[in-house]
């Protein structure tokens, strides 16, 4: 019982990852390009080069709250120090003041974007570093993430049901709500509560587990931490992950950015019927992925459970785009076409959303894998290192996406029924290669993962023999 309890508490740490990360993907761009009408090409490089930014203090961080030495542990000191940052900062992200050069505008979207990601890392990397210690069981680490990001998600897109049902509606001022700024600010400010609330419980309810947690390793020069990080990040399965997060850190950054996008030009959906969207396929996606991942991981085990589901996602991808360009879909913005993007919706997000959850229950196992060759255990250095690899490189997607808009010619303040439908098929043409490719090639490198579940056991086994 009392386990299970845990398990919620660090799953409700993720609702404020998600209300941002869900803030970034689908909505930061196309507000501050259509709505504040910043070029595409100037938002798309405001965020990237914050996320690179934000990969980088992962790091840093992910390695200082594995040894850090306190009455509150390791972890906690830094998720307290995050607690009035997060919220502040987002809220100010999302109403900015009025600027007349769109240089301005840009230079404060950067500024309280890098703002964002580094308070939010400074909760969410030691928070999600406290999940290997939760549990050390193979599959109950898989049901702890799956938990983690059923709460990431769940937050993400109540947010943006908000948004879609209550922030963005249709006035006559904005008969098409997604351009009403307004809407977009009021997300901001209730999106901060929210994020608020979430880290505050999370925090203040699992401190009982401090006395619980591992002691951490001094480190005496700087030889030391040179050793612990050749050590720990040279183990093989940690690399293919790593390398595969870069490459799915890519295409995911690349398609949440597009995402709304699509939704308003290409599929021509109103607000209304975007958030109709996330109540029929979105949220059943969620919930088909917990259930999925966990099915997967005693089935066959993590590594080709992520492997298969990821596949099952990109085989599906291009299909809704090709027959809505070549004729076969119903009308635009119709809700016959609204209930088939839901079924493509809810398999998209249970494929792709249970994929995450094996792939970060595999990085929660190298843990032990390398504390057998360390005597280290290093869960905040392995979560940054992989974060900062999909961070990184999705900086590069989410500019990829900025890109392929200006390029294709997409104007700034565009009403959907406006735009030349060549514009919007140059888009899909730009969109689908680069996305699979990334895809593919993240599969590959994931394949190459060596952590099985009697490995795993081995490694408990070997860990509990030589500390006894």
């Amino acid at each position: 019982m009392k386990s299970n309890k845990n398990f919620m508490l660090y799953g409700l740490g993720s609702v404020a990852f998600g209300i941002k990360n869900n803030a970034f993907g689908w909505f930061l761009l196309f507000y501050y390009n259509i709505v504040l009408g910043l070029p595409g090409w100037m938002a798309s490089l405001a965020i990237a080069i914050a996320l690179i930014i934000d990969a980088v203090s992962d790091l840093l961080i992910g390695y200082a709250s594995d040894h850090t030495r306190s009455k509150f542990g390791r972890r906690h000191p830094y998720m307290y120090a995050a607690l009035l940052p997060v919220p502040l900062s987002f809220y100010l992200l999302w109403n900015p003041p009025s600027f007349s050069e769109d240089i301005n505008l840009f230079i404060y979207l950067l500024v309280m974007t890098i703002f964002v990601r580094t308070s939010t890392t400074l909760f969410e990397i030691p928070n999600q570093s406290l999940g290997p210690e939760i549990t050390r069981g193979y599959d109950e680490r898989t049901k702890l993430m799956s938990i983690r990001y059923f709460f990431g998600w769940m937050g993400g897109n109540a947010m943006s049901l908000l948004n879609y049902f209550v922030f963005l509606t249709p006035t006559i001022a904005y008969p098409d709500g997604q351009l009403n700024p307004a809407g977009h600010q009021m997300y901001g400010v209730v999106g901060a509560w929210l994020i608020f609330g979430s880290m505050l419980l999370s925090s203040a309810g699992l401190h009982k587990i401090i006395p619980n947690l591992e002691e951490p390793v001094k480190n005496e020069n700087f030889d030391d931490i040179k050793k612990e990080l050749r050590h720990t990040l040279l183990n093989t399965s940690f690399i293919v992950l790593f390398i595969g997060g870069i490459f799915s850190g890519m295409a995911a950054g690349f398609s949440a950015a597009l995402n709304i996008y699509f939704n308003t030009y290409f599929w021509g959906f109103s607000s209304t019927q975007i958030g109709i969207a996330g109540v029929v396929g979105v949220i059943p996606g969620i919930f088909g992925a917990v259930a999925l991942s966990t099915y997967l991981s005693k089935k066959i085990g993590k590594r080709r459970g992520a492997i298969y589901s990821s596949l099952i996602a990109i085989f599906f991808v291009p299909f809704p785009y090709l027959l809505r360009i070549y004729g076969y879909m119903p009308e635009f913005g119709s809700y016959d076409l609204l209930w088939i993007m839901c079924g493509y919706f809810f398999l998209e997000v249970m494929t792709a959303v249970a994929s995450t959850i094996l792939v970060s229950s595999m990085i929660a196992d190298i843990v032990e894998d390398s504390e057998l060759a360390t005597k280290r255990r290093s869960e905040g250095l392995f979560f940054a290192t992989v974060g900062f690899s999909g961070k990184a490189i999705s900086g590069v997607g989410i500019f990829l996406a900025g890109l392929v808009t200006s390029i294709a010619g997409l104007p700034e303040g565009a009403k959907p029924n406006e735009v030349d439908d060549n514009i919007l098929v140059n888009v899909v043409f730009l969109f689908l290669p680069i996305y699979i490719l990334f895809y593919l090639i993240s599969v590959y490198f994931f394949s190459l993962y060596k952590i099985n579940r009697d490995k795993h056991e081995s490694n408990l086994e070997a860990i509990k023999q030589r500390n006894n």
